[in-house]
């Protein structure tokens, strides 16, 4: 009898110790794979250029300094896949501590030299780095449609941008949804688990 007890609790113990190791084997895989999905990856991103284009990028620092401050600006706030960024030139201006003016004749500069296209948004300019853009539509009717980094800047904004309301909220229904048109308590289950379409 205490043979039996012995063997069932040895049984007992080497499954529970199995399942200890299978758990723990289970969790180094894990550690492992989001190791190697993590290993190389830089904090904001990054961005590559050839060599031909780091010695243009040379040229562009010797000739206009200051289109080359412009364009690391640019290429820094770049959107990931669109290589775009929409940004004022005050705010650029801010940023490298150079007169808007100053910015302006930069832009231009990076734009005749084919460094950037720039796509008119307003009052603000959408610096696209190495790509071109496609426009669709009627002959006087062509427009963009891209994603781009937009940014903004404290000292573009009215006074008081700092001074945030809480913006009221607007309930969206989803198609897998339906409103409930009065105040009644739903017994459980949860909602979640009844078809209520």
């Amino acid at each position: 009898m205490a043979h039996d007890e012995n063997t069932d609790e040895l049984v007992e113990r080497n499954k529970r110790l199995n399942e200890l190791l299978q758990n723990t084997a289970a969790q180094l895989q894990e550690e492992r794979r989001l190791n190697l999905l993590t290993k190389n990856r830089v904090t904001g991103g990054y961005y590559m250029m050839s060599r031909a284009a780091e010695k243009n990028l040379r040229a562009l620092q010797k000739e206009n300094a200051t289109a080359a401050l412009v364009f690391s600006v640019i290429r820094e706030n770049m959107q990931i896949g669109t290589n775009a960024v929409t940004i004022s030139n005050p705010v650029l201006a801010k940023i490298l501590g150079k007169s808007a003016r100053t910015v302006a004749r930069a832009t231009k500069h990076l734009a005749q030299h084919a460094y950037v296209q720039i796509v008119k948004v307003g009052n603000t300019n959408t610096y696209i780095v190495n790509e071109q853009v496609a426009f669709a539509g009627s002959v006087g009717q062509r427009k963009a449609v891209f994603s781009a980094t937009v940014v903004a800047h404290e000292c573009e904004q009215d006074e008081g941008w700092d001074q945030v309301k809480k913006l009221k909220a607007i309930p969206i229904i989803f198609d897998d949804e339906r409103p409930l048109l009065s105040e009644e308590v739903l017994p459980p289950p949860d909602q979640t688990d009844l078809d209520l379409n």
